[in-house]
């Protein structure tokens, strides 16, 4: 009897598992439609190119009109060309020396292009500017008048000077756009 208990649980157990493995054949073949389409679907997220731009803004941040109105045309360049975007601010002394660090943070972060907006960013171009040959920096002035005495020059410094006040100018986000997309396909 115990031979006969032993041969009937074994036949009971294998009919079980091949009933199982049926069952899940089924089951895939059934959800998956049948097909053996392997094709990946579109992406739904940004794919981004390698290039960066990158903003370095007074402490306020994008919070500032200037900052904000730059920050938009960042956007507005990295929508067509699929360049990431990031900014940073400088916090404590508003002045170029404490601002280098930072500068130098965005170039090796590798930025393809470094714009900045207010005196102490744009007097870390000013000083720093040589130091990264491989940046563009784009240095998009406020129409404050409070510049450095030293104006940032060189061949990879471009200046983008405001048709007005860049709290109240419209334009600058466009021109800012235009200007970063050149940066990165030039």
């Amino acid at each position: 009897m115990k031979a006969w208990n032993g041969a009937h649980r074994r036949w009971v157990l294998g009919g079980a598992a091949g009933l199982t493995a049926a069952a899940v054949a089924v089951i895939a073949l059934v959800t998956s439609g049948g097909s053996t389409d392997t094709r990946i679907p579109p992406t739904r997220a940004r794919a981004y190119t390698e290039q960066q731009a990158c903003l370095l803004t007074p402490d306020s941040g994008i919070a500032q009109a200037a900052a904000s109105q730059v920050w938009g045309g960042l956007q507005d360049a990295s929508a067509k060309t699929h360049a990431k975007v990031s900014y940073l601010a400088v916090a404590g002394e508003q002045s170029a020396g404490n601002a280098a660090p930072y500068l130098a943070t965005l170039a090796a972060r590798k930025c393809t292009v470094v714009l900045t907006v207010g005196a102490a960013p744009e007097g870390a171009v000013a000083l720093n500017s040589d130091k990264f040959p491989k940046t563009h920096f784009l240095v998009v002035e406020d129409g404050t008048g409070t510049s450095p005495g030293r104006a940032p020059s060189g061949q990879n410094v471009t200046a983008l000077s405001p048709a007005g006040n860049t709290d109240q100018d419209s334009n600058v986000r466009s021109r800012v756009a235009s200007a970063v997309e050149s940066a990165l396909h030039g």
